[in-house]
């Protein structure tokens, strides 16, 4: 397969190689980073970080398949860009009140797939951060509190207020109104 082709000339410093190999996955890769980031510079910069290191230990990659290559590559780039928030994580995590107010509400429109994500990037840094981890890229509370530093309550807390604060958020835009 011409992937374990490219993998072996990268992890041997062959230049072309890499380059080929920085243009399959750099886009699927920055999104990864630009979801953990604060702008799309620092997610940037998280992504060509990684790369760095990528490349470094890609000759320790053990190639089975596709998938397989993308998630390692993505953890990569996912604890980068952490990595290079640590210093605000550290402070991130105070529990915010939120509003507890449960409506039954029916939808009247479904909201789109950037509407959501806009609505996600909305959420208190701390709230998005482990929403993101659990529900998009598929950690566990568990996994999540060992990368952030955190308890595996604080995780499963902060992700049940960002469920909250996203349905009330939805219930306000998407819902009744109320009146």
């Amino acid at each position: 397969m011409q992937i374990q082709k490219i993998i072996s000339k990268s992890s041997k410093g062959d230049r072309r190689a890499q380059k080929q190999f920085f243009d399959w996955y750099a886009d699927r890769l920055f999104a990864v980073a630009k979801r953990y980031a604060v702008s799309a510079e620092t997610a940037e910069e998280a992504l060509f970080q990684a790369f760095l290191k990528i490349f470094r230990k890609l000759s320790d990659f053990e190639f089975i398949n596709e998938t397989a290559l993308l998630a390692w590559l993505s953890r990569i780039v996912i604890n980068q860009a952490l990595m290079d928030r640590r210093k605000e994580l550290s402070t991130l995590y105070k529990l915010e009140p939120i509003d507890e107010e449960h409506q039954n509400t029916m939808y009247y429109e479904e909201p789109d797939g950037e509407t959501l994500n806009e609505l996600v990037s909305q959420l208190p840094v701390g709230y998005k951060t482990v929403f993101l981890m659990h529900v998009v890229d598929g950690y566990a509370h568990k996994e999540i509190a060992e990368m952030l530093g955190i308890s595996e309550s604080t995780s499963r807390s902060q992700f049940f207020k960002a469920r909250k604060l996203l349905q009330k958020k939805l219930n306000y835009d998407y819902g009744q109104s109320g009146t």
